[in-house]
């Protein structure tokens, strides 16, 4: 796609979600702001949650492009990154609480139980 337009490329990029322009702190960043190279990337803490709770079952591995980076943004408001940063077990302990709980239902390979009413 380098042969188009910069905004078409962008909106190109978006359609076909290749791109993910958030930092690690789940804010949205402009286009020019993500890293030129792999090795630019910032760690998120909050990612590396996501995965290792997807690796322990807390949510199904599904298709959906960025799934981690979105059960990262649920996970955020919810645990400190300080505790993960402290006690990653305890961390992922505590995500894998959330994980179930029915607040996450909207998110990719959630494995919850929903009660019947």
């Amino acid at each position: 796609l380098s042969w188009l337009d910069s905004a078409i490329f962008w909106r190109m990029m978006e359609h076909f979600q290749w791109v993910h322009p958030f930092g690690p702190d789940g804010t949205r960043h402009d286009y020019d702001r993500l890293p030129n190279q792999l090795t630019e990337l910032v760690d998120d803490p909050y990612r590396s949650l996501a995965g290792e709770l997807r690796r322990v079952g807390g949510f199904a591995k599904d298709t959906t492009p960025f799934s981690e980076f979105l059960w990262a943004d649920y996970l955020r408001p919810r645990i400190s990154e300080k505790r993960i940063r402290k006690n990653f077990d305890k961390a992922l302990a505590a995500a894998l609480a959330c994980a179930h709980d029915s607040q996450a239902r909207y998110l990719p390979g959630w494995s919850g139980t929903m009660a019947l009413r």
